[in-house]
């Protein structure tokens, strides 16, 4: 197993150290985001357990009809 890194107790969690950015990596995103390629098509509608929380907040703004 690969060595994670040194144990920052201040954090709690481990750290890795810094590193120098992979410009050939960096290149291609660049690319990705010029060519609209970075996201995919929406495949449905949203759905799940965060829609139904938000869908009742929206519904808990609006005003009452008097």
């Amino acid at each position: 197993m690969k060595a994670v890194g040194r144990y920052d107790t201040a954090l709690q969690m481990f750290v890795e150290e810094t590193r120098e950015p992979d410009l050939r990596r960096l290149s291609f995103m660049r690319w990705l985001v010029e060519n609209n390629r970075l996201e995919h098509p929406v495949i449905g509608p949203a759905s799940g357990e965060f829609v139904v929380m938000g869908a009742q907040a929206e519904v808990a703004e609006l005003p009452l009809a008097s």
